[in-house]
């Protein structure tokens, strides 16, 4: 007889152990409130690039803490009204700040990259989805020789981990992008990374794929979990819904759905924003770039040139705060020329994210039939599919990949 399974959340997370499941036999309901890749999902830069393995905390980030704090740096911002209660993710973030805790925390995330990125290539031709792809690697962009340097142990982490990357002049940067201004003194380019011209269209092609199996995707607004003598109950604006298991994929939203469960708040939030812009004249940005000193991610997509900002560590229902993509648009003209804004305000989306950067992928520490997707950080749309499997593996008692460890939701909970 087939196995029920709910899967709630229908980011690329929430997608991706939904389609994972089902393909092991499971039927399988997806519950979202607002539908497939409609919230951080929708807004991100992009990138299925094999370089997405750098965790946040590095020793690099000592050095810059005072600025840091003070918000002196346009790459990060602190809401100094949610500082009190952001301290104790905070200490454990600066902890792991650590030479070999870096090397090993991103060999973990490595694991999980390179193995889902494969995983997305298989997807995208089974979706027909290779209009999407953009296929010219990502070149990281510094303004300044010094900037280049201190990147150095992220380099070295991509070489212990078999990542292509090619060291570039400013002349072989140009060369890939002759519309960049010049103002760049070195260049990185990450050779295979794969660029999404639509990350909402990837994503909804998977729930296609999904509901084209027989998969039914649910709107609804989930309320709380209730653990019963055989599975759960799933309360929502809807009414309850039963099942034996249940997955959570619901990204900054869990804290507050399994916190009624007494789970701790792992998280901090990333807030992040973007915009678009037209290029101007003939100009033409053929791959993303990374302006490591300007603080910003620009990627060609289908709407046109997306900015992308960088953190803001913030309560998650605070007000919007797009100073981050206002100082850095000046930047961006500096180095490429853009035209006029095509989004009618900027986008903002949640990036809940652990001090380790990894995910928390795994079983509840203390309920049976509960399983936990949740804190990619900013590599959700890279991860989604791995962690799918790894869940899907979970559940099914099949062999893991990799050592998985590294995500035991029980090291936060």
């Amino acid at each position: 007889m087939t196995q029920p399974v709910a899967v709630l959340g229908a980011g690329i997370v929430g997608i991706s152990c939904a389609l994972e499941l089902q393909r092991r036999g499971f039927q399988v309901k997806l519950l979202d409130r607002r539908g497939p890749a409609q919230e951080t999902s929708l807004g991100n830069a992009g990138l299925l690039s094999y370089s997405n393995i750098t965790p946040i905390a590095s020793p690099v980030l000592l050095a810059r803490m005072p600025r840091l704090i003070l918000n002196l740096d346009d790459d990060f911002l602190l809401h100094y009204p949610h500082m009190l209660s952001l301290l104790p993710w905070l200490l454990r973030f600066v902890l792991r700040c650590r030479r070999k805790t870096y090397l090993s925390d991103g060999a973990a995330m490595a694991d999980l990259t390179l193995a889902s990125i494969e995983i997305h290539k298989r997807w995208i031709a089974e979706a027909d989805a290779g209009d999407l792809l953009n296929r010219v690697g990502g070149l990281k962009l510094y303004r300044h020789r010094q900037s280049f340097l201190r990147d150095r142990l992220e380099r070295e982490l991509l070489e212990r981990c078999g990542v292509k990357h090619t060291v570039l002049s400013p002349d072989q940067a140009y060369e890939l992008e002759p519309d960049l201004k010049r103002i760049f003194a070195q260049a990185v380019l990450i050779d295979e990374t794969i660029s999404i011209r639509n990350p909402e269209k990837l994503c909804q092609a998977y729930a296609q794929m999904f509901v084209d199996a027989g998969g039914h995707i649910g709107r609804v607004d989930i309320q709380f979990l209730r653990p019963t003598n055989d599975g759960w109950e799933v309360v929502t604006d809807q009414g309850c819904e039963k099942t034996p298991r249940v997955v959570v994929c619901m990204g900054a939203w869990t804290p507050g759905l399994i916190g009624q469960l007494g789970y701790t708040n792992p998280l901090a939030i990333e807030r992040g924003y973007h915009s678009v812009f037209a290029a101007s004249g003939e100009a033409r940005l053929t791959r993303p770039v990374f302006d490591v000193d300007g603080s910003y991610v620009m990627a060609p997509m289908e709407a046109g040139l997306r900015v992308s900002s960088g953190s803001n560590l913030v309560r998650r229902e605070t007000r919007s705060d797009p100073r981050q993509l206002v100082r850095v648009t000046p930047r961006v003209r500096e180095a490429f020329p853009i035209a006029e804004e095509l989004s009618p305000e900027p986008w903002m989306g949640r990036r809940p994210t652990v001090p380790d950067t990894l995910p928390i992928i795994g079983p509840a520490p203390r309920h049976q039939n509960l399983w936990l997707a949740f804190a990619h950080s900013h590599m959700g749309l890279t991860t989604g599919p791995i962690t799918g499997q790894l869940i899907a593996n979970f559940i099914t008692g099949s062999e893991q990949p990799f050592p998985v460890s590294p995500c035991d939701p029980a090291r936060y909970l």
